[in-house]
């Protein structure tokens, strides 16, 4: 879950960690809500839980978090544990990859390099094709790694059909294909592809 959290916010984890890492504006794609209301016919969320889940996308605030990671909550590590002066890098997996493509977007200086695993780009108008076309050919020089996973691809469940289809089509719209821009597709499913991702990143972009 997003840092920051605590006392009643934390009971609410999920909703909460939809509405800051989703960008502003982000559209709630058809499959989003199917796979909620199915939670609510097999039981595994009450309809209270998936109205006030469906209600946080609605109010998403990925701008703010953004700002928190490194307006508020860098400068408090940096002063309280010392921090080296550059070389920072942000991971993100599912939503957390979509606000990575997001941070990416938005062209800041602060991040070396970003990694987004199986972004979370489940619907076609997501805001990050609107921010790619408004960069027209420029390229942020930020790196960025992005991983898919094969059964996402090639499994049965809608909402991760499109979720790869979506990251494979972002990447199809770079502007160039740079050497700072870099892929991969990992044998995994979307619940267990967050280590991989994650060791993926690291090996690409990490590494000394």
């Amino acid at each position: 879950m997003p840092l920051g959290h605590r006392g009643k916010v934390v009971r609410g984890e999920l909703r909460v960690r939809n509405r800051d890492l989703v960008p502003p504006g982000e559209p709630i794609a058809k499959e989003f809500i199917d796979a909620v209301e199915m939670g609510v016919q097999l039981g595994a969320k009450t309809r209270e839980q998936a109205d006030a889940y469906l209600a946080e996308l609605s109010d998403s605030r990925g701008n703010m978090f953004l700002s928190f990671l490194t307006a508020d909550l860098h400068p408090r590590i940096e002063r309280d544990y010392g921090t080296a002066p550059s070389g920072h890098g942000l991971f993100g997996y599912s939503y957390g990859g979509l606000f990575s493509l997001y941070a990416w977007l938005t062209g800041g200086t602060f991040f070396e390099s970003i990694g987004a695993g199986s972004p979370g780009i489940v619907s076609a108008d997501s805001q990050v094709f609107a921010q790619l076309q408004a960069m027209g050919d420029s390229q942020p020089a930020t790196k960025l790694h992005v991983t898919l996973n094969d059964r996402e691809i090639l499994g049965d469940v809608a909402i991760y059909q499109n979720l790869a289809k979506n990251a494979a089509t972002f990447l199809q719209r770079l502007p160039s294909r740079s050497g700072s821009v870099t892929s991969e597709v990992m044998h995994e499913t979307h619940v267990t592809g967050l280590q991989a991702s994650f060791l993926s990143y690291l090996r690409t972009c990490r590494t000394r």
